[in-house]
């Protein structure tokens, strides 16, 4: 699945971000960062958007995005894969 990371009605990027590399050295709190799926609406989250930028030390690679507090069933459309492995740490073995 494709998102896209958007500052108010602005693509900033997808996988690679050019934006943050760009202005890593004037981080402030920007109220209209989003993520979307791509060409959809902006994916709801209570604790807001969050990136770490660790590129210096590890290449375009180094870039994180966390989208805070995904609300359930939501997450589990998104990602269903991190939730069947969640749900696999919990069975018992035979």
């Amino acid at each position: 699945m494709r998102f896209e990371i958007k500052l108010g009605n602005e693509i900033i990027g997808f996988s690679e971000l050019p934006y943050c590399i760009e202005h890593r050295d004037s981080w402030i709190t920007i109220p209209e960062l989003t993520v979307s799926v791509a060409g959809g609406a902006p994916i709801e989250c209570s604790g807001g958007v969050q990136i770490n930028d660790f590129s210096p030390e590890l290449g375009v690679e180094g870039l994180e995005i966390y989208i805070n507090g995904i609300p359930y069933p939501y997450y589990a459309e998104l990602f269903p894969h991190h939730v069947e492995a969640y749900k696999k740490q919990f069975k018992r073995k035979s």
